[in-house]
């Protein structure tokens, strides 16, 4: 008899989990900001270790998406910091928007369908170019509020900030960071929902060979979230650290 879902569901103790992560990842980003502006880390070694803390906060902040409101959370997780880009959305919009995404997934009104539907060149595009598609589409549907006009304005300013940076090092870090969030985006995304031509929620499965590796580097929640992708889209609450043993029980049935 396999375990029943409710026992691999995420919890209150998950979600405390996931928040604290988003805020230690993006302490971290900010600790590379400050790390390499001092000559305390070089180039290479500066990229590695910003793909690594956005790989693992991209991941703590969806499973977040999926167990707290915006109203549960405290203010530095809803402003969502980091400037990836001049225009950015907050937890708040983030997760109607990912929500409209689970319930019209793979359609014209999926709020993802920039990045997924229309083959791989058009979901690169519009990967790159996420976080203007999401504000565009967050503001025709549910307008514009004031607590996104003054988080957009906070953000702005801190990705000015950056990109104005006098060493030159700051922008080299963002930069890093947002083209290592839209390669996640693209795969995540695209690649998960996309098969010759047909689209859906599909498992993308890894050699042993490099699973170990990358779950050393990136943790599981985002290797097992990446692989049983269509897992997820079936039971959102399950946690991804469950997501093989669900996978495996639907297998045997």
């Amino acid at each position: 008899m396999g375990v029943e879902l409710s026992d691999l569901q995420a919890g209150d103790s998950d979600a405390l989990e996931y928040q604290i992560k988003v805020i230690f990842f993006t302490m971290g980003l900010y600790g590379c900001f400050a790390a390499y502006s001092l000559g305390a880390v070089d180039l290479f070694s500066m990229t590695a270790l910003t793909s690594v803390l956005v790989t693992r906060w991209m991941i703590a902040f969806h499973e977040l998406l999926h167990l707290r409101s915006a109203e549960q959370l405290d203010l530095f997780t809803r402003l969502l910091p980091i400037p990836f880009a001049p225009l950015n959305i907050g937890y708040r919009e983030y997760r109607l928007l990912h929500a409209g995404h689970h319930s019209y997934t793979d359609t014209a009104d999926d709020p993802d369908a920039f990045h997924i539907l229309g083959g791989h060149l058009k979901a690169l595009l519009g990967a790159v170019t996420l976080h203007e598609h999401q504000l565009y589409r967050y503001i025709k549907q549910f307008g514009l509020s004031s607590e996104l006009m003054v988080m957009a304005g906070i953000r702005l300013v801190l990705f000015v900030a950056a990109a104005t940076d006098v060493s030159a090092a700051v922008p080299a870090v963002v930069a890093g960071a947002t083209v290592d969030l839209y390669r996640q985006r693209f795969c995540f995304f695209h690649l998960a929902d996309y098969r010759a031509g047909s689209y859906g929620s599909y498992p993308i499965p890894l050699p042993s060979l490099i699973l170990f590796p990358l779950i050393d580097i990136y943790g599981i929640d985002v290797v097992y979230a990446t692989m049983h992708h269509d897992t997820h889209h079936d039971d959102q609450r399950i946690a991804a650290k469950y997501l093989p043993t669900v996978a495996a029980q639907r297998g045997i049935k």
